[in-house]
C-alpha cells in the first residue's frame, strides 16, 4: 500500500518496514525503520534502511513523520506521518498488552487510522500475557514432571525470543535453531539478555515449518500463537484493536490484514466510517 508515494509495508522509492518479519519485508531505495528492524531484518536480506528512534520527528519530503512502538516484537513500529490534508497513524502489525520483549506500544491521535484486523472479530479474545504465561510455565511443569520433553512451536524471530526470555525468568534453559539464535543475539545488543540457551535445555523451541524429527526425545508439543492451542499472541485480539480505536478517536479508518471487511463492518456499526484497505486500492481512490 502506498499513500502519496510512501510504501507503508509496501515496496516503494521511499518505503517504510514496520518489522521485521519476513512477510513485512520491502524494497526501495531507502527503507525507514527503527534500529532493530534494520539488524533483525539483514538476518534474511539486504537493503539501505534509514532508522529513526521511536518520538525523533523526522521529515519525508515534505511531510514530517514519527515513529511509535507498536508492541508487536523488539523494534515493531506505526508511523505517523502529517500530511497537508490530514495526519495518518498506520500501525503494521501491533499489540496493545506489555510483552517482555518488545517496547510497550504508544499511540496518537489521528484524522486516518490504517490498523491491521488480523484478529478483527469478537471470536477472539486472548489471555492477558501474563495470563499466558502461566499457562505455558504450567504446561512445561507437568511435561518435565511425566518425563516428556516440552517442544513449544513458534515464528523463530519475535517469538521464539518471547518464549526464550520467558523460560529464563522462571529458571528453565532451551534448546534452539540456529535462526532462533542469530536473532536472540541482536535483542541481546538492545538490552535483552538470555541466559538459558544449551544445546541440553530442558524446553525444545522450534519453528512452525520444521519438518525434523526429534530424535530420541519424547515431545510434548504446544503450538503458541493467537491460532494455536496457547493464544499468546504478538497481535492485538478483537478487544484491544478496540480499545486502540478509541484510543486514537479518528475520523477515518481503514482496516488491512486478515478480516478486513468483518472488522471494518463492526467498527461502522460503532459509528466510525471505517472501510477494508482493499476497496480503497481497488477503487484507486487517494487517502
Amino acid at each position: 500500500m502506498i499513500v502519496k508515494g510512501i510504501g507503508l509495508d509496501s515496496s516503494s522509492k521511499v518505503a517504510f518496514q514496520s518489522h521485521a518479519h519476513t512477510d513485512h519485508f520491502v524494497s526501495g531505495e531507502f527503507i525507514i525503520s527503527t534500529k532493530p528492524t534494520k539488524f533483525l531484518s539483514h538476518l534474511k536480506k539486504g537493503g539501505f534502511y534509514k532508522t529513526y528512534r521511536f518520538g525523533e520527528s523526522f521529515y519525508i519530503g515534505d511531510y514530517k513523520a514519527k515513529l511509535y512502538p507498536a508492541g508487536h516484537m523488539l523494534g515493531s513500529a506505526q508511523i505517523y506521518i502529517k500530511f497537508d490534508e490530514f495526519s495518518l497513524l498506520y500501525t503494521g502489525d501491533v499489540k496493545l498488552f506489555k510483552l517482555r520483549t518488545a517496547e510497550k506500544s504508544k499511540f496518537r491521535k489521528a484524522d486516518v487510522l490504517i490498523i491491521e484486523a488480523t484478529y478483527g472479530l469478537p471470536m477472539y479474545n486472548f489471555p492477558t500475557p501474563k495470563e499466558a504465561e502461566k499457562k505455558l510455565i504450567a504446561f512445561v511443569e507437568d511435561a518435565l514432571d511425566k518425563g516428556k520433553v516440552p517442544t513449544l512451536y513458534a515464528n523463530q524471530v519475535g517469538k521464539a525470543q518471547e518464549l526464550l526470555k520467558i523460560l529464563d525468568i522462571h529458571g528453565y534453559s532451551a534448546r534452539v535453531p540456529s535462526d532462533v539464535r542469530k536473532a536472540a543475539k541482536i535483542y541481546e545488543k538492545f538490552g535483552i539478555k538470555f541466559n538459558n540457551i544449551s544445546k541440553d535445555g530442558e524446553v525444545v523451541i522450534r519453528g512452525f515449518k520444521t519438518q525434523k524429527s526429534l530424535n530420541g526425545i519424547h515431545p510434548s508439543e504446544l503450538f503458541v500463537s493467537g491460532f494455536g492451542n496457547l493464544k499468546l499472541s504478538n497481535h492485538a485480539d478483537f478487544w484491544e484493536l478496540i480499545r486502540i480505536v478509541e484510543r486514537i478517536k479518528p475520523e477515518r479508518i481503514y482496516t488491512r490484514y486478515g478480516y478486513t471487511r468483518k472488522f471494518a463492518r463492526i467498527l461502522r456499526g460503532l459509528g466510525y466510517e471505517a472501510r477494508p484497505i482493499e476497496d480503497v486500492l481497488l477503487s484507486g481512490e487517494l487517502i
